[in-house]
């Protein structure tokens, strides 16, 4: 539809315009299909802008469903590299230029993760209260409880609330322990493989393994293997195969001239400048206001966060060469970089 804007799901390696014949994210079921630059092709539907910050909880998680479920379908005829849920261009010109921005990027992860699928595997105690037992009757807590049972009153709830995170800290090391072992059998198969968080203490790990296409099955006989070593005390989940979501999803953003040009003039920097010079002003005002040099000051403490902002932004922007900080340069720039997941807890 003219003038409306265009929800982004991945990029393939195609030449030809191609409708896929099924439908996209929204209520509309708007047709997904391709644009083109120079042999990659955007997987795009049409869709009006949507702010997933002030939708619905409910709604984005079904749109990141239907995000999902478009790119899985494009899998099964295509190697896609998964782009970040919610990047939106405003029209078919902006996908090719991202398209044209990001090539580099767009041509290494096909490299990467041609012929390469994702397996995910969530292993959980098949009796998590046998488990905490066993760990109860190990002879340093089972000698803490039993002094524990003679106390009285305050002493008593100390002793029982050092008690529950004695037992929790059993667990975790009884977790991180089949964790090294699930996963350094399961790697044996795998080119890369990524943690995830758990997501409560029946969950064992939920890793993400990146496997060769033509090796799906000797994985899968690995997992088999584990299941048959643990007889039944572990529950062994394998989804896939996946996009790679977690080794090449990438993200692609755009920097408003508002944000840029407050960076600049925080920074102190000119009308043009180069990373080396980002970097060299940012070292000299870090070094004038780091807040070591000012305690207890506050504002210091604010004034050096926000260069910090500043700093970051620019590097981003200026890492590709000389930048101009002009409203139109800037307006024009869009940053395509693999998507960095959250650091996990540890």
């Amino acid at each position: 539809m003219q003038g409306e804007g265009k929800h982004l799901y991945g990029v393939v390696r195609e030449e030809d315009e191609r409708d896929f014949g099924f439908t996209g994210i929204g209520e509309r079921q708007d047709k997904v299909y391709t644009i083109h630059h120079q042999g990659l092709a955007a997987v795009v539907s049409d869709s009006p802008p949507i702010d997933y910050r002030l939708i619905p909880q409910e709604a984005v998680v079904r749109h990141l469903a239907n995000h999902q479920y478009v790119i899985e379908r494009v899998m099964k005829t295509h190697s896609i590299v998964p782009i970040m849920f919610g990047t939106m261009a405003e029209d078919e010109q902006e996908v090719r230029q991202i398209l044209k921005r990001g090539y580099a990027q767009f041509d290494q992860a096909f490299e990467a993760m041609d012929d390469k699928v994702e397996l995910e595997v969530v292993a959980t105690w098949n009796d998590l209260d046998s488990v905490i037992k066993e760990i109860g009757d190990e002879d340093r807590i089972r000698r803490f409880r039993e002094e524990a049972a003679s106390t009285r009153g305050e002493a008593y709830e100390a002793a029982r609330l050092e008690l529950g995170k004695m037992v929790k800290s059993a667990l975790d090391d009884r977790r991180a322990d089949a964790t090294s072992e699930l996963v350094e059998a399961l790697k044996e198969c795998a080119v890369d493989h990524c943690l995830h968080d758990v997501m409560d203490d029946t969950m064992i790990m939920n890793v993400a393994f990146l496997i060769r296409r033509d090796e799906e099955k000797e994985f899968d006989e690995k997992v088999y293997q584990l299941d048959e070593r643990y007889q039944g005390k572990v529950n062994f989940r394998c989804v896939g195969p996946l996009p790679p979501y977690s080794f090449s999803t990438l993200e692609i953003r755009k920097l408003s001239f508002e944000e840029v040009d407050a960076a600049r003039n925080l920074l102190g920097l000119g009308e043009e400048a180069t990373l080396s010079e980002v970097k060299a002003t940012h070292r000299q005002l870090a070094h004038q206001f780091h807040p070591d040099q000012h305690p207890g000051d506050p504002q210091i403490a604010k004034r050096f966060e926000e260069m910090t902002k500043a700093y970051r932004l620019l590097i981003d922007y200026c890492k590709e060469g000389p930048c101009s900080f002009g409203e139109e340069d800037v307006k024009s720039f869009m940053l395509v970089r693999p998507h960095e997941l959250p650091p996990k807890p540890g």
